[in-house]
């Protein structure tokens, strides 16, 4: 499960990446597959996630820092919506791909750090 779960993150961030040169100027819609691949690609990365939550919570692992992941993840989605909204203006666009990036940099932070005691 761990290498699917790698896997989407990849592919999830390399569709970022591809949104994000898509939403600067000059503004060119993305293709409905792609906004279809982004869909499926972040279902199976939550649903990843949660298996590998759920094996982790049954051997009492510290887990703190999985519910900080979850919450960036959350700011990023919700980042990224208001940013590749067709109505979104550029300086919302911006904003949206700068939150979006920083939440990403700090998921992917906390995955390699793994802090014991986050909070």
């Amino acid at each position: 499960m761990k290498h699917l779960h790698l896997l989407m993150i990849a592919i999830l961030l390399g569709l970022f990446i591809y949104q994000c040169y898509s939403a600067m100027p000059p503004k060119q819609p993305v293709k409905r597959p792609v906004k279809i691949f982004t869909h499926i690609t972040y279902a199976l990365v939550i649903l990843s996630g949660g298996w590998m939550l759920m094996q982790l919570m049954s051997v009492n692992a510290p887990v703190q820092w999985v519910f900080a992941k979850i919450v960036l993840l959350l700011a990023a989605i919700s980042a990224s919506i208001k940013a590749f909204s067709p109505t979104a203006t550029p300086a919302q666009t911006k904003t949206g791909i700068f939150i979006a990036t920083v939440a990403y940099i700090g998921i992917l932070t906390l995955a390699v750090v793994k802090p014991d005691n986050f909070f």
